[in-house]
Order: structure tokens, then C-alpha cells, then sequence
């Protein structure tokens, strides 16, 4: 029954995958959508060949002030693997480099809600852009993780419930919120080494 159970989802996520296609900027060979998902601004979203995204993902591009803007705001490179439950809000610029690993539950964006008036509701105070957001090749993001307007070097690590608020560097693990930190990797020795507080 589990056979023909995953037979039958693998089928139904090609043929979505293969209907959603033309709604994307770019949604490459063998790349594959799985069900539920959703998107809103799939016009402005490239997604390159072999990247998986598993249930429940949600991508949104916010509109740009210029309506005929058909610049890129989300692109995701060859070989990315995308958690369930994603949740990636681009307003300028989001790029997530090849073969990254990106665990369930993640959120990243390069905005924040706004929240300068108490006389108005927060939910009606809209969204302001901060930084861009880059994902080096290779990295690892565990379950939980908020990265917002930060940029995130290659081979990195980055634990569970991190909140990435500063850029890291390559070959570094963080952790924590606001995640710093806590090991680099040495390339003559050839292992990951804890970091001198």
C-alpha cells in the first residue's frame, strides 16, 4: 500500500509541477512542486533544474512599485532542497544558491513589517524592504530557522531555531537567536572548530 501510495504522489506532483510551470519566470527540467503548495508573484520566481520543495511550501514576491518590473525576486539554484512548511517572502531580492539544504519550517524574507504607528493596526502598516538575502552553495539550514535580510557564505551550517539577523561567512556554523558563531571549518586540519568566546 506504501508503493503504490508514493507512486501515486510522485505521478501527481509531476503533473502539478508540470501545470504550474508556465506561471513561473523559469521552473526547470525536473524540478518538482509537491502538493499542497502556494505561490503568489510566480512571474518574478526562477527556480533552476533539480530542486525538490515539499508540501506546503509558500512563496510570495510582493508586487513592485514599477508593475512593468520583470526583474528577478526570487531565484533558487540547481540541486535546492526545500523543507515542508517554507515560508519565503521576497520583496527585492532572495537567492538561494546550488545544492542548499533547507530543513521544514523556514522562513525567509528581506522585509519586515512595519510598526511605526500605534495608532494603526500592525496588520495594516505594510512591509518595508532591509537587506538582501543571499544563500551560499551548499548550506544547511535545520528546522525552525528565520533568515531576515541577511546574507549566508557557503557550506555553512546553521542550527535549529537560529534566527539569522547578521551575515555569516563561509565555512562557518551558527546558532542561536540572534545566531552566532560557534564553529569554522579548518581546512588544513580538516575538521570544524569551535570558536574562542
Amino acid at each position: 500500500m506504501e508503493k503504490i501510495h508514493n507512486t501515486y504522489r510522485r505521478v501527481r506532483d509531476k503533473i502539478f509541477t508540470f501545470l504550474y510551470r508556465f506561471s513561473f519566470k523559469e521552473l526547470a527540467y525536473k524540478s518538482t512542486l509537491s502538493m499542497p503548495f502556494s505561490v503568489e508573484g510566480a512571474r518574478y520566481i526562477a527556480i533552476k533544474k533539480e530542486v525538490f520543495i515539499k508540501p506546503n511550501a509558500w512563496f510570495l514576491t510582493l508586487n513592485p512599485s514599477d508593475s512593468t518590473s520583470k526583474d528577478t525576486k526570487l531565484s533558487i539554484d540547481e540541486g535546492t532542497y526545500i523543507g515542508r512548511n517554507a515560508h519565503i517572502v521576497s520583496l527585492k531580492s532572495i537567492r538561494i544558491s546550488k545544492n542548499v539544504l533547507i530543513g521544514d519550517n523556514v522562513y525567509i524574507a528581506d522585509n519586515f513589517h512595519r510598526f511605526d504607528r500605534v495608532d494603526v493596526p500592525y496588520k495594516e502598516q505594510g512591509v518595508g524592504f532591509k537587506a538582501e538575502v543571499e544563500i551560499g552553495d551548499g548550506t544547511w539550514l535545520g528546522e525552525n530557522v528565520c533568515v531576515i535580510s541577511s546574507k549566508i557564505g557557503k557550506q555553512c551550517i546553521v542550527g535549529a531555531n537560529s534566527l539569522v539577523i547578521h551575515d555569516v561567512p563561509d565555512y562557518c556554523m551558527v546558532a542561536g537567536s540572534p545566531a552566532r558563531i560557534i564553529k569554522t571549518y579548518n581546512h588544513i586540519k580538516q575538521s570544524w572548530e569551535r570558536t574562542k568566546d
